[in-house]
């Protein structure tokens, strides 16, 4: 009996479950992350940012997609940065308006969610972010966002 839950308890441990966040900027703009759930890569390293337009019509409401696994992703501390690169099929919608420009004059992408695993949020709680469209010359258009705890078990 006691093996048995010392490997139920290794198996639980072991096991990670889908988080993430899912915000609104004060335009409007969706962007959700969601994080790896293989240990192995990081549980707590982004591995999906989608950009997306509550206003426009179904089926085009996505304007940008980033992952890790592109290269076009990466995070630190609840950073996530979505590095615009026109040579991917996911942020190519160079026209996209997006914050008030287009898409293809943008750098990066920035959200910062104001969270910390040391305070854990429950699914469906709110915090705040600041959503940071930096510009290809320079200039940055800063957004403030609501943000949902995405934690799928």
């Amino acid at each position: 009996m006691k093996s048995v839950l010392t490997i139920a308890t290794l198996l639980v441990g072991s096991m990670a479950f889908a988080d993430g966040f899912v915000c609104t900027s004060e335009s409007g703009l969706n962007v959700k992350v969601f994080h790896h759930t293989q240990p192995e890569m990081g549980t707590r390293t982004a591995a999906i940012m989608v950009i997306s337009d509550s206003q426009v019509g179904g089926g085009n409401k996505t304007i940008a997609k980033f992952t890790d696994v592109k290269g076009t992703l990466s995070s630190s501390h609840l950073t996530y940065v979505g590095n615009v690169d026109l040579r991917f099929a996911d942020s190519r919608k160079k026209g996209e308006l997006i914050g008030g420009t287009k898409l293809g004059q943008l750098d990066t992408i920035e959200l910062d969610v104001n969270f910390s695993y040391m305070n854990p949020l429950e699914n469906g709680e709110l915090t705040e972010a600041t959503l940071t469209l930096n510009k290809r010359n320079g200039d940055q258009i800063i957004e403030a966002a609501q943000c949902v705890r995405y934690l799928k078990n």
